[in-house]
């Protein structure tokens, strides 16, 4: 049988998870009238560097390539996002941030940084260590 407090730290840590994701989008909606899968995008772009494949983005993103796409053609509409084929394979779809996407990222990222800071880093200040060396080993293991 189970130990109850795994099942339990599970639905902590789901629960956590949740309640501060929604917190993050809506501090992101408020503030940019942009949503943590936009910024997620953005951030992903940025840490890329270069124009990256669709696909590969949506990997990186952890998310089915149609959500991808959806989330992609937003940011493309706001001007935050270029969208192009590739030169030597016209079915390769790329994307990269543009000037403007560039600037909003950064900004976001400042209040990103602060949320967590807010959400994870005060309440654990003297935990954080432990906890960050812990899912290393989760990530690892699996």
């Amino acid at each position: 049988m189970p130990d109850p407090t795994i099942v339990d730290t599970w639905e902590r840590l789901v629960r956590f998870h949740r309640a501060t994701i929604t917190a993050m989008d809506s501090h992101f909606r408020a503030e940019f009238g942009r949503s943590l899968d936009d910024y997620d995008v953005l951030h992903q772009l940025h840490t890329y560097g270069d124009p990256i494949r669709m696909g590969d983005l949506a990997e990186r993103l952890l998310v089915a390539n149609s959500s991808c796409n959806r989330i992609v053609g937003r940011l493309v509409d706001a001007g935050l996002v270029d969208r192009h084929h590739g030169e030597t394979d016209r079915r390769e779809v790329l994307v990269e941030l543009t000037r403007d996407g560039k600037r909003l990222r950064r900004r976001m990222a400042a209040v990103h940084t602060r949320d967590i800071e807010r959400l994870l880093g005060k309440p654990l200040s003297d935990e954080h260590d432990r906890l960050h060396e812990t899912l290393g080993r989760l990530l690892r293991d699996r």
